[in-house]
């Protein structure tokens, strides 16, 4: 099984189509799609698109839910010949609208429920499309050509636009079929706006597989998602280390019952030894890969099948290059380091992104001349501190800077900083992470007059995705300076230590229980009736640990829609006293959209206080 040099993505998927027309392509909370349909439904999406000026390198914003309509979409823009730019509906319009325009993009896919964040840009609105005449002829697609935009932080203050052609994802396919197998079904969890969850949609797609896209609520409840996959068969899925544990329970009780049937592919964030025994212990013949890459080489470009036997490591290393994938460890002098020692890493290969669109200048920054092979040969630094392993495999060390990974997505805590001093009443901002590695949280410090740190914290949120939100913003008369004037980042005060003061302590019996349920999540031993999870703290994948012990010790069930609508232990109390059985709350069946329709309102809301 393999990809032929200059084909496309679409083409790949078209090829699957012929003679299997009736086999399901898609499955999504909006229903099932057959090859054939799926074809039928990206091509009226592809004619209104040309008849827009859609081709080659015209980026197109795919502004969808996670749904079988969203795949279509997707589609429908590649076989237009342009390039999809993802962005997730659980976005602020800010951050749509910031996105569109960095990208040029000139069209929007998306819903009727949707279409009015299109920021004023010509719309083809899923589900209205023209059934008349066949659009204009249009070109095969080169594979040269880009097939997404996708945005990582930037040290800068602002995001920048990683662009990868066709060509490229191909490389990187060639490599993933050499590790899976044809027609395996494969979930979805993760958002579409990051690379990580490409895998799983091309890795089903291409190869005649099935997709399961999976709603955000049942990706985030471990009950929900283990009743799906108890009635689907699941091969194969990628998805983010911190997402997995979280799915696991407390004490990974619920592992078993979330995981796949042949291929556990994690990515995005360092894999953690315990986890992998969690699993192992689970599942024995289950297997388990851990794979690097930057969405600048185009996915993953390191891999490393973990042995029954676990290493004994801090974490699972990264693993050995793909096919036709080179790496260099280089010294300061971009001089090759001695197998055993720290360096930096470098890629190269044809699995190297065309680099940033519309900005030359970052492109040459981090796309240079590579010393080690032939004149006009790329490499990308990544950042990241590696070592060679005797075995051969890289292992992960740290970073050469202040990036660093939350809930498996690339964060500049100056990106969030800047966001942060935008506020008019802020001013100087400086944000550092905390917490474990695989459980990272931001904090803010700003400086200001007349100013909260939940004002702030909602102003940030108006513009930023979730995982760039600090989970606390605290209001300094001064920031800490070293001697030399900088800002002296351990001279930072404990983000949690002022609220403390203010906290209203939790009495005996329920609100005990749920305090300490809170407590533990957060790491906190501190925690009061009406704090909020959010702004002490929480994350929406802490919030799925937090339902995991509430669930064990009240020993009933409760579902993420009421955790995200009681977001403090007096509001969750009051609740749970209200509800006259402890009945089983979560609505496992089809339609389980509620928690994409809340969220965002319910996680505002929370950010600005309980009210009482």
């Amino acid at each position: 099984m393999g990809a032929a040099e200059g084909t496309t993505l679409h083409e790949l998927i078209a090829a699957q189509t012929r003679g299997a027309q009736s086999r399901i392509a898609v499955t999504g909370p909006d229903g099932d799609l057959t090859y054939g349909e799926l074809e039928r439904q990206a091509e009226r999406v592809a004619v209104r698109l040309a008849a827009l000026g859609v081709g080659p390198d015209r980026p197109v914003g795919l502004l969808v839910p996670r749904s079988a309509a969203m795949i279509a979409g997707m589609l429908g823009i590649l076989r237009a010949g342009g390039a999809y730019l993802p962005l997730d509906s659980e976005y602020p319009d800010t951050r749509v609208n910031a996105l569109l325009s960095a990208a040029g993009a000139v069209a929007v896919v998306t819903t009727p429920e949707l279409a009015e964040r299109a920021a004023g840009l010509p719309v083809v609105v899923l589900g209205e499309e023209d059934h008349g005449e066949a659009g204009p002829v249009r070109p095969p697609t080169p594979g040269s050509a880009l097939c997404y935009v996708l945005f990582t932080s930037g040290s800068t203050g602002e995001p920048k636009a990683v662009a990868v052609e066709h060509r490229q994802y191909i490389h990187y396919l060639n490599g993933l079929y050499e590790r899976i197998e044809p027609g395996w079904s494969w979930a979805l969890l993760s958002t579409f706006s990051a690379d990580l969850g490409s895998t799983n949609v091309f890795g089903a797609l291409t190869t005649g597989g099935r997709l399961h896209v999976l709603s955000r609520e049942q990706a985030t409840d471990s009950e929900a998602l283990a009743e799906y996959f108890a009635r689907h068969r699941i091969d194969a899925m990628k998805l983010v280390p911190s997402h997995l544990a979280a799915l696991a329970g407390v004490d990974g009780a619920e592992v078993a019952r979330v995981l796949p049937q042949q291929l556990l592919i994690c990515a995005g964030e360092p894999l953690q030894p315990n986890l992998v025994r969690l699993v192992r212990a689970a599942r024995p013949d289950l297997a388990v890969e851990n794979h690097y890459g930057p969405t600048e080489t185009t996915v993953s470009m390191l891999a490393f099948r973990v042995p029954q036997d676990v290493p004994e490591a801090a974490t699972v290393p990264l693993g050995r290059p793909f096919l036709g994938v080179r790496v260099h460890v280089l010294g300061p002098d971009n001089e090759p380091v001695p197998d055993g020692v720290t360096g930096n890493l470098h890629i190269a290969g044809e699995n190297l992104a065309r680099g940033y669109l519309n900005a030359p200048a970052a492109t040459a920054a981090a796309f240079t001349p590579c010393p080690a092979e032939p004149p006009g040969a790329r490499m990308y630094e990544t950042g990241d501190l590696v070592r060679r392993l005797p075995t051969g495999d890289l292992e992960f060390v740290g970073r050469g800077d202040d990036q660093v990974k939350v809930m498996g997505y690339r964060v500049e805590p100056g990106e969030v900083a800047a966001v942060l001093a935008r506020h008019p009443s802020v001013g100087q901002a400086v944000v550092v992470p905390y917490g474990a590695a695989d459980e990272l949280r931001l904090a803010g410090y700003v400086t200001g007059s007349g100013v909260t740190g939940a004002d702030v914290r909602v102003f940030a949120a108006d513009r930023l995705p979730e995982h760039m939100v600090p989970s606390t913003i605290v209001v300094l008369d001064a920031l800490p300076l070293t001697p030399n004037g900088k800002i002296d980042r351990a001279a930072l005060p404990d983000p949690f230590v002022e609220q403390a003061g203010h906290r209203v302590a939790p009495g005996a019996g329920l609100a005990e229980q749920v305090a300490a349920a809170w407590a533990a999540t957060l790491g906190s031993g501190d925690v009061g009736m009406h704090d909020n999870f959010f702004d002490i703290g929480g994350t929406s994948l802490l919030l799925m640990r937090l339902r995991a012990r509430l669930v064990q010790s009240l020993d009933r069930e409760i579902s993420m829609v009421t955790l995200f609508r009681n977001p403090t232990v007096h509001l969750l109390v009051r609740h749970l006293e209200a509800a006259a059985v402890p009945a089983v709350e979560a609505d496992h069946g089809r339609g389980r959209n509620r928690l994409t329709t809340v969220a965002r309102a319910q996680r505002r809301a929370a950010m600005k206080g309980d009210e009482r």
